[in-house]
């Protein structure tokens, strides 16, 4: 009996449980759900109290900021300082003194800064507002004048004009004039030149002025020069630029100082506008003394050695050259006879390397010989800039004295290879593509 009942019982214990729990749920979903409720409310009522904390905030800044006005209106007006503090002590108030007496005064006593009046009002300056000169105690002003100035030159405040260097006196120039001074100093070995100025250049072809600058040479030796700066749209340039060249005391007088005056386009290239030789050992270089000379349109002197003259054309749809050679001049130094002929050698190099050379036929021995002919050289495959030709004249001697032998050579290409006209010859002939451009050049042997 006691079995029954035992089993009996715990069959309602099962019963009841089974009762209170809800189908398709269990204990632990019950308490998940709980938590979530907590933390979700938690979160809120955050949020809550943040909200309200920031409009406590707004609120009171908006106070405050009310109240600052009420004071700001209620403040008397002598008593605001806009650039200081207000301080504890008033500052003593001074009468304002006014730069001008009053012209008008209107009815309600204001003052009236600006208006116009028939006459002019006397009044009479005080006497500390005037320097003092002399007497002032009798009220009358006394103006300083050229006589009374002790110590002052009024010469020296005058602008200068066209009479301080006596431009007058000169004859005019057809393509200008250059001033400069130099002097040399054994001391250091240096031979200081001095450019001062350019006058009378003529204008361009549209009637514009000129950007010109000067390049001051120390021949033989074109690769030791100067250059000045940029004066822009002028045709009398001032300069006023000193150069230092370092040159021997056994040297000097063997020397020639050559001003070549050039203008630079819109391009960037250069045109010649003239040249002024200078040989040291003419002039007295222990002096400074100012000397003007005219620029004239030749870039030499009589060449001893004599001049080539050499057409040049750059093709680049074809990638060539065309070398010209026209004639040559002033060949004196050639001995009849023991020569048999000339002729003329082109030679064309990339960099220092010798790439392809031609030669014209030979001529009869003449001082002023005639070739008249051309030759073309292909570009392709090196750079422009590394290309130079060298125009040597070569002289055969008899059959029985030997070999042939170099009378002059000049050297045309890039800035890296060529110097004075030679490298403006290349820069014109770079400029004007599929056009000749012809120039005499001097011959050299020191190449």
């Amino acid at each position: 009996m006691e079995t029954v009942r035992t089993s009996s019982k715990s069959d309602g214990i099962a019963a009841e449980s089974a009762a209170t729990s809800l189908p398709g749920t269990d204990s632990g979903v019950l308490f998940t759900g709980e938590i979530l409720g907590i933390v979700i409310g938690s979160v809120s009522g955050v949020f809550v109290l943040v909200a309200v904390v920031v409009v406590v905030i707004i609120y009171r800044k908006h106070l405050r900021r009310k109240s600052w006005n009420f004071e700001y209106y209620d403040i008397d007006d002598e008593s605001i300082s806009k650039s200081a503090p207000i301080s504890r002590s008033a500052s003593p108030k001074f009468p304002k003194r006014k730069s001008c007496p009053d012209i008008h005064v209107d009815v309600r006593n204001v003052m009236v800064r600006s208006a116009t009046s028939a006459c002019v009002p006397d009044f009479i300056l005080p006497p500390e507002r005037i320097q003092p000169y002399g007497d002032h105690e009798s009220g009358q002003i006394t103006f300083l004048s050229p006589e009374n100035c002790v110590g002052i030159r009024p010469d020296l405040y005058r602008p200068p004009s066209e009479s301080d260097d006596d431009s007058g006196a000169f004859p005019p120039s057809e393509h200008g004039r250059i001033w400069f001074a130099l002097v040399y100093d054994g001391a250091v070995e240096q031979l200081n030149v001095k450019l001062i100025k350019v006058k009378e250049l003529s204008g361009r072809r549209n009637g514009q002025l000129r950007d010109p600058f000067v390049r001051i040479f120390l021949l033989p030796d074109e690769r030791n020069s100067k250059t000045s700066k940029v004066k822009k749209k002028t045709l009398t340039p001032i300069y006023n630029e000193t150069f230092i060249f370092q040159l021997s005391a056994a040297d000097i007088d063997k020397c020639t100082l050559r001003f070549s005056v050039y203008d630079v386009d819109r391009r960037r290239l250069r045109h010649v506008l003239g040249h002024a030789f200078i040989p040291l050992c003419d002039i007295d270089k222990t002096k400074v003394v100012t000397m003007w000379r005219d620029l004239e349109p030749n870039s030499h002197i009589c060449n001893a050695l004599g001049d080539i003259h050499i057409g040049l054309c750059y093709l680049p749809s074809n990638d060539k050259i065309k070398v010209i050679i026209l004639n040559a001049r002033h060949l004196r130094h050639l001995d009849y006879d023991m020569i048999n002929g000339i002729y003329v050698k082109v030679q064309m190099n990339h960099a220092r390397r010798p790439y392809k050379s031609k030669k014209t036929m030979v001529k009869p021995t003449a001082e002023d010989p005639t070739f008249n002919e051309a030759f073309s050289f292909c570009t392709a495959g090196q750079p422009i800039e590394t290309c130079n030709f060298v125009v040597t004249i070569m002289v055969c001697p008899k059959k029985y004295l030997g070999q042939n032998e170099i009378y002059g050579k000049v050297i045309v290409g890039s800035f890296m290879y060529a110097r004075g006209e030679d490298l403006v010859h290349w820069q014109e002939m770079m400029s004007q593509p599929r056009s000749t451009v012809n120039k005499w050049h001097s011959l050299t042997n020191d190449i």
